[in-house]
């Protein structure tokens, strides 16, 4: 019996799938961080292991003025799509984060994120890093 053909393998398929269609779904916040210059654009599909979120976005700046503009960015799109918005670190020059409930967006300098490792956290998660269709 093939690996996917076993239940465990049918299971990581299908949570695999799921994973995907949930990226996709956000696809067009993953476009505006990029297109703002953002390094580092991970999806990460929570829903499995966290269970009062769906999707961690995280997201690198390149400097303080650069965070401020992702931060603004991303609550665009967050405004656009979610009724309600909830900001951490408006100020930081750090780290800066977004929920929206089903999406929660992370902001980091670039040490930030070195030292936080939010990924390694989430490491058995789904996870995708957003591809720029201008640079792929």
């Amino acid at each position: 019996m093939a690996h996917s053909e076993t239940p465990q393998g049918r299971d990581l398929e299908e949570t695999q799938e799921n994973a995907r269609e949930l990226f996709k779904k956000y696809r067009g916040l993953g476009l505006r961080l990029t297109d703002k210059h953002a390094k580092d654009v991970d999806f990460i599909d929570v829903r499995g292991t966290l269970g009062v979120t769906d999707l961690f976005v995280l997201a690198t700046a390149r400097s303080d003025v650069h965070l401020k503009t992702l931060q603004e960015e991303a609550l665009e799109y967050l405004e656009d799509h979610f009724p309600s918005v909830r900001r951490e670190g408006e100020t930081s020059t750090r780290w800066r984060l977004l929920d929206a409930g089903d999406v929660v967006v992370h902001l980091f300098s670039a040490q930030a994120r070195d030292f936080y490792r939010i990924e390694r956290i989430w490491g058995d998660a789904p996870t995708e890093r957003f591809q720029d269709p201008d640079e792929a």
